[in-house]
């Protein structure tokens, strides 16, 4: 396996992993959570970096990166949602994890329908900033989290800050998911004709 590759499988490794540090109980858990979260984001960028400068772009490749981004956020999703962390916001957080996860859905099936005609359909840079607003607005909440029960931040400034940006850029993701989904479909739209 190459390192491109390792990349992008460690992504998935590492955002179960910053699940189950959200769910233990000792201190400065929230705050390794996010580390390793960080980490995993990281690796969405070197991954697609290293493949295109050493001309090592695999077909592994463009499936998986696409696939680990999405079990990235939709593990974050639940483990969020199942933990409370969106307090107020839950509504508006609900609405927005349904759209973009249909939106995943929907792309995954149009991939699908390509891969059994053996077309390959990489990501493309729309959903490349989609998602990277989705992982900092996940990222964003773990950090607010991280600041509340690891630095008894709950009522600060900072922590306000950090949430409400997680708010603003998960609905700016949310647009650039039915966006970037209606653009997939209208591209592809052939393959859901025959």
């Amino acid at each position: 396996m190459n390192t491109p590759n390792f990349l992008t499988t460690l992504r998935v490794l590492l955002a179960f992993l910053t699940a189950v540090l959200l769910c233990a109980p000792f201190r400065f858990a929230a705050t390794a959570a996010f580390i390793v979260y960080c980490a995993a984001g990281a690796t969405d960028w070197f991954d697609g970096y290293l493949a295109r400068r050493r001309n090592i772009v695999t077909t592994f490749g463009k499936f998986m990166d696409a696939l680990s981004d999405k079990i990235m956020v939709s593990t974050a999703f639940l483990t969020l949602f199942a933990l409370g962390m969106f307090g107020g916001w839950t509504g508006l957080a609900l609405f927005c994890a349904v759209i973009s996860m249909s939106r995943e859905f929907f792309v995954s099936g149009v991939r699908m329908l390509a891969a059994s005609k053996g077309i390959v359909l990489a990501a493309e840079r729309m959903g490349k900033y989609k998602a990277g607003f989705q992982m900092y607005s996940l990222g964003a909440v773990i950090c607010a989290r991280a600041l509340d029960a690891d630095f008894s931040a709950g009522d600060s400034i900072l922590r306000g800050v950090v949430f409400f940006s997680a708010m603003a850029t998960l609905a700016l993701s949310t647009i650039l998911s039915v966006w970037s989904g209606a653009m997939y479909g209208s591209r592809y739209s052939y393959l859901l004709k025959e």
